[in-house]
């Protein structure tokens, strides 16, 4: 599930805004379509609102309202109380289990805001690169909080220090950092460099950060007592197993996918044959069931059908294997042979 929920001037409301969740639902698809009736509405509207509808598409089932409560409870501890300080959390989990959508979704519910101070960005959501360096880390931080002006005088170290004080300025509460372990580690400098830009952040002690990525991220933390002893704690996000009742949850979620396609018809994708084979290819991951059903949506789109058929999964999941798999999904090696 791709969620578009990029942060920018243009998403700054008045900071008296009421409910997060007006904010935060147009950019995404969240709700089935009730009736026969309202999928047939939704199957004639225009195929780039249909294909939004594809992209956009979010399901709020067992492993999202998970990994939503991680976030939920580093950032706001206290139910109607203040928000984190000085403290870091992770999400941690396989690549592909949707980590990155609860983080773009729960950034959404909080978009910036402004008041007669100034601009408010309460939770800045970023994502780490490969061998990430300081500098490329302090201006993701500046383009996440529209720093519109940008300078490199005073040199290298005052840019980045700048583009961390920022945080500041702008309120930040919560800085959730995505793909985290590439601050840390495969670096020629053993992550020292971004360590102290993280420790840093935590030790205004002014908000909390999320550390979202791979389980080793906590070996690392667990190797340097200044991360481990501000409030470290950290929860692994797992992926629905192949036992029975994670199966039951599999195919129900593949269900709630199918409500909220928008097609005239449902597809059938809790069908036990295509869930079956759906599982086996994305190993109950989020994230592959969506590289598959997102592209065959698509091949259903341009080709007029009233609902994906597993001849479009079929296809779409022949170009996708991996070499060795030889699993026959969906019938394939029968109809290429």
């Amino acid at each position: 599930m791709n969620i578009v929920a990029k942060t920018s001037a243009s998403h700054i409301a008045p900071a008296n805004s009421t409910s997060p969740l007006p904010a935060a639902e147009p950019r995404f698809h969240t709700e089935a379509f009730a009736t026969d009736n309202d999928r047939i509405a939704a199957s004639e509207l225009p195929k780039v609102r249909r294909q939004w509808m594809i992209d956009n598409l979010i399901v709020k089932y067992t492993v999202f309202n998970t990994g939503f409560e991680m976030l939920r409870s580093n950032h706001l501890p206290v139910e109607d109380g203040d928000h984190g300080r000085g403290t870091v959390g992770a999400m941690l989990g396989a690549s592909r289990t949707g980590k990155s959508a609860i983080c773009r979704y729960y950034s959404a519910l909080h978009p910036a805001t402004y008041d007669d101070e100034g601009e408010i960005f309460s939770v800045v959501h970023m994502t780490a690169s490969i061998r990430m360096t300081q500098t490329e880390f302090a201006h993701e931080l500046n383009r996440l909080t529209a720093c519109r002006h940008t300078s490199m005088k005073g040199g290298v170290g005052a840019y980045v220090n700048n583009a961390l004080l920022r945080l500041l300025r702008v309120r930040t509460q919560f800085l959730v950092i995505d793909d985290a372990q590439y601050l840390f580690y495969d670096r020629p400098d053993n992550g020292a460099a971004m360590f102290k830009l993280v420790k840093t952040i935590v030790d205004y002690n002014a908000l909390a950060v999320m550390l979202v990525g791979e389980e080793r991220i906590s070996d690392y933390v667990h190797s340097i007592d200044a991360f481990e002893n501000r409030g470290y704690n950290a929860d692994v996000l797992q992926s629905l197993g192949a036992g029975k009742s994670d199966m039951q949850r599999f195919s129900a979620l593949l269900g709630s996918i199918d409500k909220r396609l928008p097609f005239a018809n449902l597809s059938g994708l809790d069908d036990e044959y295509i869930a079956e084979h759906l599982y086996r290819y994305s190993k109950g991951q989020i994230g592959r069931v969506m590289n598959i059903i997102k592209p065959a949506a698509y091949l259903a789109l341009n080709n007029g059908s009233s609902r994906i058929l597993v001849e479009h999964l079929r296809k779409v999941i022949a170009s996708r294997l991996k070499k060795g798999d030889d699993f026959d999904y969906f019938g394939y090696m029968r109809h290429a042979a």
